[in-house]
């Protein structure tokens, strides 16, 4: 069995050199795997789609290193009896990270209040879940709503009640409840003035097109329609816009391929010993700062942008596949060590975003 694994997928050798098995890399761009003619293993990122491919059946085993599974044709796989999976799950701190990074920047800008304005989370999974939990533990305002999980909503007629909108739903079109579009010329009618989207999810959620035309509306992008040819003229409509990092922390990137090792080991029925991890991990003091922002803000937001500010990777839309491709470097809340926190509370809220107290 061979393992084919694209290039640009982090720590890669770090574990797949573990199965002592002929590994060869390759760029997601030309890689031919119609051409492949011995039983393998493919191992993808989110850009490489198969759509439209004719995957050959010694293809023993497909597996993306992604949570969204949109670039995959299943139905065809499942056909031709290929096995496949992604690494389901594995970067939701790391969105949920950026969520609150740009949180952090919106209350410091004035664009928020978080004593008196409220937010809507749409998507109640693990991502949108998991900040509702944090923004409840901080005492902010917010609702949730997704129609297949437990939500605080039933519709989404009243939006006009929130300041700030997060999306954290999977792009779907013939079902149900399809997220295609699903910021539309109508949905944005509803909202007030200076409100603020955030869309991690997928492109193609927000309807570029409409978005064009709308007004006093504020967005933050990470994710596009076209990747990785984006448009030049909806990032000058946004706020910020980052090159679909938002779950790409050192962290979750690491979870993510140690997630896709996984399942090539349980795939090939083997048993291996974990590698210890090579994670790079740093230390800050909890400070006079830290300490203010929670009474003035509700929310440690100068130690939140000190360990990532999303703003920093703003980037040309010409360039993103350059970045998005070798983006690496980012620090999750994880891998913070912070040391001279004796407040049971503070120590408490810091460790429900993620930081080690120690």
């Amino acid at each position: 069995m061979k393992i084919f694994i694209d290039k640009k997928i982090p720590y890669s050798d770090h574990f797949f050199d573990l199965l002592n098995l002929d590994l060869e890399k390759f760029t997601d761009s030309s890689f031919e795997i119609e051409k492949l003619d011995e039983p393998s293993i493919v191992i993808v990122r989110s850009t490489f789609k198969t759509h439209e491919r004719n995957i050959p059946s010694c293809v023993r085993y497909l597996c993306s290193v992604s949570t969204g599974e949109d670039h995959i044709d299943k139905e065809s796989l499942e056909q031709k009896n290929i096995k496949y999976g992604f690494s389901t799950g594995a970067n939701a701190i790391a969105v949920q990270e950026y969520f609150f990074s740009c949180l952090s920047k919106l209350i410091l800008n004035n664009k928020f209040d978080p004593r008196n304005e409220k937010i809507l989370i749409i998507g109640a999974g693990s991502i949108g879940g998991g900040i509702k939990k944090v923004l409840d533990h901080f005492g902010f305002k917010s609702d949730t709503f997704d129609p297949f999980r437990s939500s605080s909503l039933k519709s989404l007629d009243n939006l006009s009640a929130y300041k700030l909108i997060t999306l954290h739903v999977p792009y779907t079109t013939n079902v149900e409840h399809p997220t295609r579009n699903l910021v539309d010329a109508n949905f944005l009618s509803k909202l007030c003035k200076d409100t603020v989207l955030i869309n991690t999810s997928r492109g193609g959620v927000v309807s570029e097109k409409d978005f064009l035309h709308s007004k006093d509306i504020l967005i933050i992008s990470d994710v596009f329609e076209n990747e990785p040819d984006i448009s030049p003229k909806y990032c000058e409509k946004n706020e910020y816009f980052t090159p679909h990092i938002a779950g790409h922390s050192q962290f979750c990137r690491y979870a993510m391929t140690k997630m896709a090792f996984y399942n090539v080991v349980n795939f090939l029925n083997i048993e291996v010993e974990e590698p210890q991890s090579i994670l790079d991990n740093k230390e800050e003091s909890f400070s006079i700062e830290t300490q203010n922002d929670f009474k003035k803000f509700l929310f440690p937001v100068s130690l939140i942008l000190k360990t990532y500010d999303f703003t920093l990777d703003n980037f040309e839309p010409n360039l993103f596949k350059e970045i998005r491709d070798d983006y690496n470097n980012r620090i999750g809340f994880s891998q913070v060590s912070i040391k001279g926190c004796i407040d049971s509370k503070f120590k408490k809220s810091l460790e429900i975003l993620g930081f080690k107290v120690i």
